[in-house]
């Protein structure tokens, strides 16, 4: 009896986290922005599992572990213009069973030019999130800066 309980116990805990994967991956994505947004080294460094892999743009941006991954976010956000703002424009997601889920998101930076002028640039990212004990971290993160985002996919 008693193993029966933990087993529904279990199966509602991963069921319930994996119900709706475009949520759990929108909600990690978001927090991401507002880390970033807010320069929090800390907070975005906490966004990522301690054996993660992140591919950013730029040559040789390439970061495995923590370690590496905190300098990749103090350089990113050293080179920020001082009002960029990150925004998620779309997502779609794919569960790879109940403990990640990959995701294809559309971003974009918002942020004063030299000149003055409002400049935007376009990000698309392919990620892997672990679910954790309730927890999301990112396994992969893969940007790229540049993309055209004038027909992004529709959230699924």
């Amino acid at each position: 009896m008693r193993n029966y309980f933990f087993g529904v116990l279990l199966l509602l805990m991963t069921t319930s986290v994996a119900a709706d994967p475009l949520a759990v991956a929108r909600s990690h994505s978001e927090a991401f922005a507002r880390a970033m947004n807010a320069r929090d080294v800390q907070a975005v460094l906490a966004l990522y599992s301690d054996d993660a892999r992140v591919i950013w743009p730029g040559l040789g941006e390439e970061a495995t572990g923590k370690t590496q991954i905190e300098s990749l976010i103090i350089n990113t956000l050293q080179g920020f213009p001082k009002d960029s703002r990150l925004v998620l424009k779309s997502q779609s997601v794919v569960s790879i069973g109940n403990e990640h889920i990959a995701t294809v998101s559309h971003w974009e930076q918002a942020y004063t030019g030299n000149d003055g002028a409002m400049r935007r640039s376009e990000a698309r990212a392919t990620e892997i999130i672990k679910l954790v004990g309730g927890k999301t971290l990112y396994v992969i993160d893969h940007a790229s800066f540049g993309m055209p985002l004038s027909n992004p996919p529709q959230r699924q």
